[in-house]
């Protein structure tokens, strides 16, 4: 047993610099850098070199794909570890072996193992690792140790300079990549491309989503120049949707097609996903391990990813989708207008400092008959005051709650059965949101994976009616 506890060993990583809750900072991009981790994951015996894994970049999408390829591969009877960012209810979220995230005894374990390590470092050429590094370190070492036989890693913000682009990956994804931390990672799509595709290794697989051409072109000279094959969505792999309205529909790849694919997750982009989570697993194929197109069906009818349309309640029907940028936002209402034309939308928003969060306002606006504003308890999050007058500019009726919490219970009270409440804006705020509805309900575990199969099926009912 560790001596220290799970709370403390929380407390200790949360004392870490941490890019994810502070807001971006002139230095950071002097800060960041490979050699740190390179350094740490050396201390502890490299064991990123002791699994295979599929590595995926992106500005939207990144967490769905890699959901999906770790969904469809554990169907297909391998050990699977998935390391994703950021969580929502508990930072156990972000490391998960064969889809159950790591047990408190079993993080505090490893905290308490490599902190010597982390604190060691403080004075060493490279510093000490930041929050995410060091996640970063702790999942790969637990994959290591708990024998994964293929993990499937997200970055966390960019690409190149990402800490988990320390691996050798048995092929690589570019989902979407739109205008998103521009501060870090530039202020044009090629630039930001050039960044995400910093994860392509040299004659290792890509897959990419459809980009826009500025996006398109960085990445294909990328992949020429390292001499990597680069298999496109909409070009090499294609989608045949089968339903109007529901998420039925097949992938054209490049070793076979896969007939009739069913996915809880709502949305015509999800589709998309699948196509690149497909795409990645053919390239797994190709090493000599196939994947049949039966455990891409089952594993995608099963995925579970939380805070992505994700509907908890249906009178007044209650979604949360961690829509964080323009390209999101638009996405959310394509789907929203796509599933559930018929529905009065109350808005329930708070955003960070750094994103283009009037926008994101002026996009939401049309279809709003409400907005009700929040924030989360962290320096990036713009004050609901502030969002409260841009809102009023806008046209919009607007209340205001000053924790997300209360937000949920001002739309609720007063809410008619057939209204439709979006919680939106950033994974933070679903988060938050989905941390006070489910302490609501009796017999709901600490983590929102289970329940994420049942509603994305519950969804696919309402769709219908």
């Amino acid at each position: 047993m560790p001596v220290i506890t799970f709370d403390e060993a929380e407390a200790y990583l949360a004392s870490l610099i941490n890019y994810e809750q502070s807001p971006a900072q002139t230095a950071m991009g002097r800060y960041l850098h490979l050699d740190r981790m390179r350094e740490a994951l050396a201390r502890v015996g490299s064991p990123q070199m002791a699994f295979r894994c599929l590595h995926i970049a992106g500005t939207k999408g990144k967490g769905s794909t890699a959901a999906m390829a770790g969904a469809m591969l554990r169907a297909a009877g391998r050990r699977v570890g998935l390391y994703t960012s950021p969580h929502l209810i508990t930072v156990r979220e972000r490391l998960q072996i064969d889809g159950e995230p790591i047990a408190e005894a079993e993080l505090a374990a490893l905290v308490e193992e490599i902190r010597p390590i982390l604190e060691g470092m403080r004075g060493s050429a490279v510093g000490a690792p930041t929050f995410f590094e060091t996640y970063t370190l702790l999942a790969l070492r637990w994959f290591a140790r708990r024998h994964v036989e293929i993990a499937v890693l997200e970055t966390g913000m960019g690409g190149r300079l990402d800490a988990t682009n320390v691996v050798q990956p048995l092929a690589t994804a570019l989902t979407t990549i739109a205008l998103d931390h521009t501060a870090e990672l530039g202020e044009s799509l090629s630039a930001i491309a050039g960044e995400k595709a910093g994860i392509i290794k040299p004659g290792v697989p890509v897959v990419s989503a459809p980009q826009a051409p500025e996006a398109a072109e960085v990445i294909a000279r990328i992949a020429a120049e390292k001499g990597c094959p680069l298999y496109r969505v909409g070009q090499e792999i294609t989608i045949q949707p089968l339903h109007p309205v529901e998420q039925i529909f097949s992938v054209h790849g490049r070793l076979g097609s896969y007939l009739d694919l069913s996915c809880p997750l709502l949305g015509a982009h999800q589709q998309l996903n699948a196509a690149v989570a497909i795409g990645l697993l053919e390239c797994v194929t190709e090493t000599g391990e196939p994947i049949t197109a039966e455990a891409m069906r089952a594993g995608l009818a099963g995925v579970r990813w939380p805070g992505r349309l994700q509907v908890l309640q249906e009178r007044p029907l209650l979604i949360l989708d961690g829509a964080h940028d323009p390209a999101s936002i638009e996405a959310l209402l394509a789907a929203l207008a796509r599933h559930f034309p018929a529905r009065r939308r109350r808005y329930i928003l708070g955003f960070s400092r750094e994103k283009d969060w009037p926008r994101m306002l002026r996009q939401l606006a049309p279809s709003a008959a409400e907005f009700i504003v929040t924030a989360v308890d962290m320096p990036r999050a713009v004050p609901p005051a502030v969002l409260a007058e841009e809102a009023a500019a806008l046209g919009v009726p607007v209340r205001s709650a000053p924790d997300v919490a209360g937000a949920v219970q001002l739309a609720l009270v007063g809410a008619e059965a057939d209204d439709l409440l979006c919680v939106t804006g950033s994974l933070y705020v679903v988060g938050d949101a989905l941390r006070s509805v489910k302490s609501e309900k009796a017999g709901i575990s600490d983590h929102p994976l289970k329940e994420v199969a049942s509603e994305g099926k519950r969804a696919q009912l309402l769709i219908r009616q």
